[in-house]
């Protein structure tokens, strides 16, 4: 008697949206970078404690912008190593 079941397959991450990612960064800034890269984020928000406390605008509003293209790019990155892992 010989079964159909199947050898198990590897368990893959779920893919990260693009777009929540920059959605999150650009209404969270340094917060919503944790959805994408949590060391990243931790580094933003600290360096955005400083930078905050600062209070021109110009840094805050960079230290914005870095967030949403490093939370953009990070989830490029994580998303690759996914497809890495898939046609390996």
């Amino acid at each position: 008697m010989m079964s159909n079941a199947q050898a198990p397959s590897a368990i893959m991450p779920p893919f990260k949206n693009v777009a929540v990612a920059l959605l999150f960064c650009a209404i969270l800034g340094p917060v919503g970078l944790l959805y994408s890269s949590l060391r990243g984020g931790v580094f933003m928000i600290l360096l955005g404690i400083v930078v905050v406390s600062s209070r021109f605008f110009f840094p805050i509003t960079l230290v914005w912008l870095i967030c949403c293209i490093w939370g953009v790019k990070a989830v490029e990155t994580y998303n690759q190593k996914i497809i890495q892992m898939i046609y390996r």
